[in-house]
């Protein structure tokens, strides 16, 4: 990635994180029943709660939360605001989902916004992947947890599982140090800092720019260093 392509990402990330401050005064409610996986396209925020009862709510200027598309097809809900609607991202409008699911097994993400949980979320089995720009806070507890990433941004995860993978190929931190995991399998490509905490298998293997680091005290099974990454056990 050239390094104007990455400052304009840069800069588009400060807006992002800026985006909160637009007038909200138009909510809307959709029905939905029986997701389980979620894809998310375009510039909005989503805060994800759990609970048995399910409900979706956007709110916003009321231009937006009308373009939101909103598709449900099986157990997957597909929110999509496409960029032809959005009116640019300096203008001062931004659009907050309100999402609550009994279960979630998929996390999708494409384009540019904050994803977080309110709570944290009891799951089995949790695939996340994303491309462009957000920050991402997560609080799970599952069986496993499987991302695959390269998007340019943050995130940060806590709770617990026993299987955690992670293949990271973005640009920015990934901190994963109150994520307590007790197997981990680290491909870190990307540019920037990863942190995870593992209690009893860990492989590592780093090709790119940055740092990987790990607490707790795992059993080093494989680690591997290429280009001009470390690796530092805290």
């Amino acid at each position: 990635m050239k390094i104007k392509s990455i400052l304009s990402l840069l800069l588009l990330m400060g807006i992002i994180a800026s985006c909160n401050v637009g007038i909200n005064n138009y909510t809307e409610t959709v029905e939905i029943e029986g997701v389980k996986r979620l894809k998310l396209s375009g510039v909005f925020n989503v805060t994800i709660s759990q609970y048995d009862q399910e409900s979706l709510e956007i709110s916003g200027s009321e231009d937006l939360v009308k373009k939101l598309i909103v598709k449900q097809t099986g157990d997957l809900l597909e929110l999509t605001l496409r960029e032809k609607d959005q009116g640019g991202f300096l203008k001062n409008n931004s659009v907050q989902v309100n999402l609550v699911i009994a279960d979630l097994t998929e996390l999708k993400f494409e384009g540019a916004g904050n994803i977080r949980t309110s709570e944290i979320l009891t799951l089995e089995n949790l695939r996340i992947s994303g491309n462009g720009v957000g920050n991402i806070q997560l609080e799970i507890a599952a069986e496993s947890v499987d991302s695959r990433l390269n998007f340019v941004g943050n995130m940060e995860l806590k709770g617990e599982t026993d299987e955690f993978k992670l293949v990271n190929e973005g640009i920015g931190n990934i901190d994963a140090s109150q994520f307590t995991a007790q197997r981990v399998d680290l491909v870190s490509s990307g540019i920037g800092a990863v942190s995870v905490h593992c209690e009893d298998e860990l492989s590592i293997r780093v090709d790119g720019i940055g740092s990987v680091s790990y607490t707790g005290n795992p059993t080093v099974i494989s680690e591997k260093i290429s280009g001009l990454g470390k690796i530092n056990r805290n």
